[in-house]
């Protein structure tokens, strides 16, 4: 099967991951395949705050239109005042069609209207806090033929991943489970956007209802293993137009004092988690020689 290239590169960010989604955007212009374009999906209010990274090969969205009407933002203060207040950290979601919906529930399902509705078939993911370190080739997305899939078996033992992996055989009307054999979850996620509406389909035709209402009423689900557990448990990996890859295409640091990682061949971007405190100055230093060293 012919992988369709270049992909679109989509990416959700706020006016707090600013400085990484910056930085993310010179190295995707400097190194993403070429002809690929990016989509660039924020808070309508942060619209101000972003505007100079649109152009070129990059459009800037308003999150807000990757949710249904019936779905919006509740106002509320910044981080300090939340804190002093003791609201909640994350942003809440009023529902017209049922419960208050979590920020970390819509944004998945901003993603994945982004990917649905991509201009192109093949979507690649992008958190704002990664970034490219070294050319990514259109053929790195490619495995055998087929579009890569992270597919990562051997850890049926996560506790946290498991309410996951319930909600896709709940959404997907498939035997429950707390494992599906593997976690599809990685930083550079490669999807088609032929299997995005598949899978919102069946997700309307399990639960009777709008797919995107039963997402919003699912207390907790992950995109990407719903995304996995579609393709690999209902359509077959293969018909799917995936393989399966076990080596992740970036590096990632998880937590303080990880240093420099070693950028290893095949793996072309590195992820800093935003909630690690390093000022934009040091994280920008450990991309360069990361940049360096690949």
């Amino acid at each position: 099967m012919d992988v369709p290239s270049p992909p679109t590169l989509i990416t959700l960010s706020f006016s707090g991951d600013l400085d990484c989604c910056r930085l993310l955007c010179e190295t995707a212009d400097r190194f993403a395949p070429a002809g690929a374009a990016h989509l660039l999906a924020v808070p309508a209010a942060d619209m101000p705050l972003f505007r100079p990274l649109a152009g070129g090969r990059r459009a800037l969205v308003p999150q807000e239109e990757l949710l249904p009407r019936w779905l919006r933002k509740l106002p509320l203060p910044g981080p300090e005042w939340r804190r002093r207040l003791h609201l909640p950290r994350r942003n809440v979601y009023v529902s017209f069609k049922g419960r208050p919906v979590r920020g970390w529930i819509a944004q998945q399902i901003m993603k994945l209207n982004a990917a649905a509705g991509a201009a192109t078939d093949t979507v690649l993911h992008l958190d704002s806090d990664t970034a490219f370190v070294r050319p990514l080739p259109a053929g790195a997305l490619s495995q055998d033929g087929f579009l890569r899939l992270a597919r990562f078996p051997g850890a049926a033992d996560d506790a946290m991943h498991a309410p996951w992996h319930r909600a896709a055989s709940t959404l997907l009307g498939l035997p429950p489970t707390d494992y599906h054999g593997a976690d599809y979850i990685d930083q550079f996620v490669t999807w088609r956007r032929a299997n995005v509406r598949g899978l919102l389909e069946r997700i309307g035709t399990v639960t009777g209802r709008d797919p995107i209402e039963a997402l919003a009423a699912t207390s907790d689900f992950s995109e990407y293993i719903l995304y996995g557990v579609y393709c690999e448990h209902v359509l077959g990996l293969a018909a799917s137009g995936h393989a399966g890859a076990e080596e992740s295409l970036c590096e990632t640091v998880w937590s303080e004092g990880g240093g420099i990682p070693e950028v290893r061949p095949g793996r072309y971007g590195l992820g800093i988690q935003s909630t690690i405190p390093l000022s934009w100055d040091a994280r920008r230093s450990i991309v360069g020689k990361a940049i360096a060293r690949g």
